[in-house]
Parts: C-alpha cells; sequence; structure tokens
C-alpha cells in the first residue's frame, strides 16, 4: 500500500477530481477554520476532511462518545437481506433527536492507533463513522459485497502488515460513499477496475451509517431492536 500523502498533496488531488483551482497553501498542518471552510467545497464531510488531514476531530463534530463501545447488533444483516428495510431504518434514524454530547474528553483508544499510511486513513475514516473492526467486517460482507474479514484482518490491514487489495478498497469505499477518484486520491491505489458488486441501496446505507454517528448508545440500541425485530418478521415469512 503507498505511504500517505502530506495533507497538502491530498488536498490538491481531491481539487483536482473535482476541476477546483484552489489557492496554493504548502501549510502541512491546516487550522481548524480553514478545515471548516474546505470541507463544504470539496463536498466532503468536516470532520472526514480533519481526518485527511491528521487532526484529531473537535468534539462538536466527533460522533456521539456513548455509541463508541455499543454493538451493531441485527443492523448489517437487516439492511443487506430485507427488503425495504433501508428506507424505514433510515427514516428511524433521522427521527431520532440530536442529544448533546458528554462534557468530558474522550480518550484515543490505544489499539486503534496506526502509522501513517494509506490503509490506515481509510479504516481512520470509517472509525469516524463509529464502526469499529467488527462493524466494518460485518458492513463490508453485506452491503459492500466483500469477503468475509476478520476483525484482526481489519487490524492487520490498518496497521500495515496486511496489503488493502484494490478490490477490498472498493468495497470499503462503498461504506464511506466515496467515488472511485476520491479512493485514488487519497490512496494512491487505481480503484476503476476493482471488482465490486455493492448493495442497490448502498447509497442510502452509507447515509445511514453517517446520520447514526450521532445517535447515543441507547438511540441506536432502539434502532437494533427494530432491526432485529424486522428481520424476524421476515424469516417467519409475516
Amino acid at each position: 500500500m503507498p505511504d500517505l500523502a502530506p495533507f497538502p498533496e491530498l488536498l490538491t488531488r481531491l481539487a483536482e477530481v473535482r476541476g477546483l483551482d484552489l489557492p496554493a497553501r504548502t501549510d502541512a498542518e491546516p487550522g481548524s477554520a480553514r478545515l471548516r471552510s474546505l470541507a463544504p467545497i470539496l463536498g466532503l464531510h468536516v470532520s472526514d476532511l480533519f481526518v485527511i488531514a491528521g487532526r484529531p476531530v473537535p468534539d462538536d463534530l466527533a460522533p456521539h462518545h456513548t455509541t463508541r463501545t455499543a454493538r451493531i447488533g441485527s443492523l448489517p444483516w437487516t439492511l443487506t437481506y430485507v427488503p425495504g428495510a433501508v428506507p424505514e431504518l433510515r427514516e428511524l434514524v433521522r427521527s431520532l433527536p440530536t442529544q448533546p454530547h458528554p462534557g468530558e474528553p474522550v480518550e484515543p483508544r490505544p489499539w486503534e492507533s496506526y502509522p501513517d499510511t494509506a490503509a490506515a486513513l481509510v479504516i481512520r475514516l470509517l472509525h469516524n463513522r463509529n464502526l469499529d473492526w467488527n462493524g466494518i467486517v460485518r458492513f463490508l460482507y453485506g452491503v459492500g459485497h466483500g469477503p468475509m474479514l476478520s476483525p484482526a484482518t481489519v487490524r492487520a490491514i490498518a496497521a500495515d502488515r496486511l496489503p488493502l487489495e484494490p478490490d477490498l478498497l472498493a468495497g470499503l469505499g462503498v461504506m464511506l460513499d466515496l467515488t472511485p477518484a476520491d479512493l485514488m486520491a487519497l490512496t494512491g491505489v487505481d480503484v476503476s477496475a476493482a471488482q465490486v458488486k455493492v448493495h442497490r441501496e448502498a447509497r442510502v446505507v452509507a447515509e445511514l451509517i453517517w446520520d447514526a454517528r450521532r445517535l447515543t448508545g441507547d438511540q441506536l440500541q432502539t434502532v437494533n431492536d427494530h432491526a432485529r425485530s424486522l428481520s424476524l418478521d421476515y424469516k417467519a415469512g409475516r
């Protein structure tokens, strides 16, 4: 996997994909105000641009703290296999009110400390959606129609002990809702010829994953409970 390019180069690549001519800047560590202003110009989530820049995500942009250890339960299976589940669960996620973040700062999890590689950047962007290794492999298999990996394999890829192949990168990009051109801009890997058969509603699922990052642990459990109910009804033929 290629090394991670410096942020100014990544920014230039992303701008070129969009046909934008951004003012030349050489600051390797841009300030918060600049990142917040650049993200909408690039059509990216603001917190994603912080991750791409190698900066900590500010608390007001971070996933809800109490969901970091929440179990995703039946959600990936239901979204993948139950007809009509995607719009119904997305509407449920959208209907839940946004709760304030806890006041205490959240310490980084030591096992998610990765080297500065392109593969690790992709995994960090998935963590920014509150997906841990287990969540990544389950959504990858269902929504990204990727291989059945173990959480340990995802960790090894992030730690640069295993390669992130183009087909796998394309499957992960489905969950990030990033185009092949964006993936190549960020990683240097050409995924245009990748053999990936994605879920028919993959883009909506990616939006649901993003929306769900603001939920509390209790709210996510409500979504999981409804997903499980839909799955049981489907399996029972109801």
